[in-house]
């Protein structure tokens, strides 16, 4: 029996293409409504991406705006300096929060995309190394300096899947 390589990265990302891709001068309210679309694809449940692709001017991708980062956008400035945990006046807040950023620039909240990249040929442990390091589901590929697509943690553990499930079946055909 022969040991197949493990997979890459460039192996399990999905194409840049596949993603829905905003203009840097778009405002959080247009970026919202396209990661909605882009999440809820054809009336179906959640199961799209949860990320969108920001291109500059030259449709280059410098950026992701992600669920994360919304949310972020939203938590008021207090309970981040504070790092309160309850405070009094939670009430109506999250409205509030909404509408004052629905205007903002993506720029404001956005992932830059060429901090955390990683490689097509890099490893699948390295990926998963990086996603727990910087707290991100999702990351930027590149072959030849260039961005070529995205990896996710459901990539990641799909691969999981493949590998646990594969090493039992092998382990209990040996039992029997």
């Amino acid at each position: 029996m022969s040991e197949q390589p493990e997979k890459r990265v460039g192996d399990l990302m999905i194409p840049l293409r596949n993603y829905k891709v905003i203009s840097q001068e778009c405002t959080i309210e247009e970026a919202v409504k396209v990661l909605h679309h882009s999440f809820y694809k054809r009336g179906k449940g959640g199961q799209g991406h949860r990320s969108v692709i920001v291109c500059d001017d030259y449709g280059n991708p410098v950026g992701l705006v992600t669920f994360r980062s919304i949310l972020q956008a939203l938590e008021p400035f207090f309970a981040r300096a504070n790092r309160l945990s309850v405070p009094i006046f939670w009430e109506g807040l999250f409205s509030e929060r909404c509408r004052a950023e629905a205007k903002k620039s993506v720029l404001e909240i956005m992932h830059p995309i060429n901090v955390i990249t990683l490689d097509a040929n890099d490893t699948l442990i390295k990926a998963a190394h990086a996603m727990i390091k910087h707290k991100l589901g999702t990351l930027p590929v590149k072959k030849n300096n260039r961005i070529v697509g995205m990896i996710r943690v459901n990539e990641l553990f799909e691969q999981i899947y493949d590998q646990m499930t594969d090493a039992e079946h092998l382990e209990n055909a040996f039992i029997s």
